[in-house]
């Protein structure tokens, strides 16, 4: 029997199944100041079971009751004096977010209830689908004796939803060294998605001088100064567009203000007082190309244009969060791979995506230089969103990928 078929016999999909609905019955959205509201429990199952398998995991917390968990598989193939073979790393994160408000479900958002052969409950797409899929295809090929010569990397961060603080320690911990490529297992609705776009998230801060709302001139209008600033911002993203035209797999670059405040949280202010401060936080999406420092500099630049047709006005730009856009070329072997193995599963090559979001996928290439794809069960467009929820079936044919494509990278996928 060769190494896949082997590989794909040794698959539990019942256990797998079983395991899924444990993980979506057992919330894990990341609350500060909540006591429990963190990742522990599911990544506490998710450590166990690999135990249970006979693994040796590593525990790691980055902040308390976030603990990250890794583990190796070592493939039994070559001798001693043979390379050692690579290093690939299949990924997934435990956190998710909030459910929202409940009477937008139709049953308890972690109820993990099955109907027909959908799976419910929030995380159940984004990502525990993928997480599952993953830790059982590695199951699967510890058990068919790991036919393949390198390493098989599980990593399974926190805070993948917040500022991906899982993945950066992992990082620094140096698991992705030396990784010749990481299939991350997000719901991408069957697409090998090549590219993601990049994520730069700002503070813009406009200082002003509190003063009687009745009597403004003796003092500086914070909000005014702002909403001076962001409509010439509003503006850059269409500049921006023609300088770097939509990406056929990713779309446009947008520009998106998403909070504003004035005045500032802890700012003594009422409704007849100019506020002293006032901040706005943008979100922005770019793709391949854009430079995210020269774009800073040219937002800050605005304010200052701001400024100078009212020199009363002062502005400061503090970035929060900056990941370039990345992508991978569809002939690299390890999207050859998954793209194989995709076509061996479901009959037909699969159609080349992007995330038009980032994963910690975005960590792993700018940080070490990692090839990335992105890779796994779900509707692409679901997450996030109430009555979400996961095909088992999918999740099913995302762990055959998953086997075959890892055994195709190693070289050991032809029998």
């Amino acid at each position: 029997m060769d190494p896949v078929t082997r590989a794909l016999a040794h698959l539990d999909t019942a256990a797998m199944e079983s395991f899924l609905q444990r993980l979506v019955r057992t919330p894990s959205v990341y609350l500060p100041g909540v006591p429990g509201a963190n990742e522990a429990a599911v990544a506490n199952l998710v450590y166990e079971q690999l135990r249970a398998w006979g693994w040796a995991p590593r525990r790691e917390e980055v902040a308390p009751g976030r603990p990250n968990v890794a583990a190796d598989l070592r493939g039994a193939l070559g001798g001693p004096a043979d390379p050692p073979g690579p290093l690939l790393l299949l990924e997934g994160h435990t956190d998710v977010v909030t459910p929202g408000d409940p009477a937008a479900w139709s049953d308890d958002p972690f109820s993990g209830r099955v109907v027909g052969r959908r799976l419910y409950g929030r995380g159940a797409c984004d990502m525990k689908g993928g997480l599952t899929a993953m830790l059982f295809a590695a199951r699967a090929l510890q058990l068919a004796g790991a036919p393949f010569q390198g390493t098989l990397r599980l990593l399974v961060p926190v805070d993948e939803e917040g500022m991906m603080l899982g993945i950066k320690a992992m990082v620094a911990r140096g698991e992705a060294d030396g990784a010749a490529g990481c299939i991350v297992c997000e719901p991408e609705g069957g697409e090998l998605c090549v590219a993601q776009k990049g994520s730069l998230r700002l503070r813009l801060i406009s200082h002003g001088r509190i003063a009687h709302g009745a009597m403004p001139h003796q003092g500086v209008n914070a909000l005014t100064g702002m909403v001076r600033w962001l409509q010439q911002v509003l503006d850059l993203e269409e500049a921006l567009n023609r300088e770097h035209p939509p990406h056929p797999l990713l779309g446009p670059n947008y520009i998106s203000p998403t909070v504003i405040r004035a005045p500032h949280p802890g700012d003594a202010s009422q409704i007849n007082c100019l506020p002293g401060r006032c901040d706005a936080f943008l979100d922005i999406r770019t793709v391949p190309g854009v430079d995210h420092a020269a774009l800073v500099a040219r937002i800050a630049a605005l304010g200052e244009a701001a400024r100078v047709e009212h020199p009363a006005f002062r502005f400061s730009v503090e970035i929060v969060d900056d990941r370039p856009a990345v992508a991978i070329d569809p002939a690299h072997p390890l999207a050859r791979a998954v793209a194989a193995a995709h076509t061996r599963v479901y009959g037909a090559p699969p159609p080349l995506g992007g995330v038009p979001g980032s994963t910690d996928g975005t960590i792993l290439a700018r940080d070490r230089g990692v090839p990335v794809v992105v890779y796994g069960p779900g509707d692409k467009w679901l997450p996030h969103q109430p009555d979400e929820y996961v095909d088992l079936d999918e999740v099913a044919r995302a762990a055959h990928v998953y086997i075959i494509a890892a055994l195709e990278f190693f070289g050991s996928g032809s029998g």
